[in-house]
C-alpha cells in the first residue's frame, strides 16, 4: 500500500495564535511570530505522535482488496472520492459507506488476489496479492482559523496546551527536576527521564490524554 499527497493543504496549523493568546490572556502582537512558530512545530509533533494528519488534502492510494466488500482507505474523515481505479480500470459500483472510519462498500467486494474457499470464509492464495485499487480522494478537517472549521475540538485543544506548554517553558532546562533558591541546589533527571520525555516528542500530559484513542 502506498500513499501520495496529490493536493497539499495550505497550512496544517491544528489552532491559531489567536486561541492560544486567549488561553495565554495576552494580547499583545509582540510574540505571535514566535507562537505561530510553536504552532507549527507542535502540529508536526501531534501528526508524529498519531500517525496522522488532520488537514484536509488529496490523496491517491493505492491499496491491496481484501476480497470482503469494505475496503480501508488511510486519511479520514473522507470528504470526497474523485476516483477509484482497478488496474486502470473504473470502478463506479461503490459508495462511501463510513467517513470517519474510512470505509468504501461494494457489494460485490475488492479482490486484488486469487481467492479460495466458501463465500462465507474465502482466503487469498499466498503470493497472488496486489495494489490492484488506486483511490483519489479528498481526507480530512477543515482548520481553525477556516470557514466551516471542523476538526474535533479535543485535538485543537492538545495543540493549544502544547504551546502553552511549551511557550511558558521555553526558558526551562529539561534537565532540571528541582531547585531551590536558597542556598542554591538543583537535581538533575537522568539522562534515561530526559530521553523518555522527548521520545514522546515533548508532548505535555494533558496533550497526550486528549490524543490517546487516536494513535494509530
Amino acid at each position: 500500500m502506498a500513499v501520495t499527497v496529490s493536493v497539499a493543504a495550505e497550512s496544517t496549523n491544528l489552532t491559531t495564535v489567536s486561541a492560544v493568546k486567549a488561553t495565554l490572556g495576552v494580547a499583545s502582537r509582540k510574540f505571535d511570530a514566535e507562537l505561530d512558530r510553536l504552532i507549527a512545530a507542535a502540529t508536526s509533533a501531534i501528526s508524529v505522535y498519531v500517525g496522522h494528519v488532520y488537514a484536509k488534502q488529496t490523496y491517491v492510494e493505492t491499496v491491496v482488496g481484501s476480497g470482503y466488500p469494505r475496503l480501508l482507505l488511510t486519511n479520514t474523515p473522507i470528504v470526497s472520492v474523485t476516483s477509484v481505479l482497478c488496474d486502470g480500470t473504473a470502478v463506479t459500483d461503490y459508495e462511501v459507506e463510513d467517513p470517519d472510519s474510512g470505509f468504501l462498500y461494494r457489494a460485490v467486494g475488492w479482490s486484488s488476489a486469487a481467492w479460495a474457499g466458501w463465500n462465507a470464509s474465502p482466503y487469498s492464495l499466498p503470493g497472488t496479492e496486489r495494489p490492484m485499487f488506486t483511490v483519489t480522494y479528498e481526507g480530512g478537517y477543515l482548520l481553525p482559523g477556516e470557514p466551516d472549521a471542523n476538526l474535533p475540538a479535543h485535538i485543537e485543544q492538545a495543540c493549544i496546551e502544547t504551546v502553552v506548554d511549551w511557550y511558558r517553558g521555553g526558558k526551562r532546562d529539561d534537565a532540571v527536576k528541582s531547585k531551590s533558591v536558597g542556598d542554591l541546589s538543583i537535581t538533575y533527571k537522568s539522562p534515561t527521564a530526559v530521553q523518555a520525555e522527548h521520545d514522546d516528542f515533548r508532548l505535555p500530559a494533558g496533550a497526550r490524554a486528549l490524543l490517546s484513542r487516536r494513535i494509530r
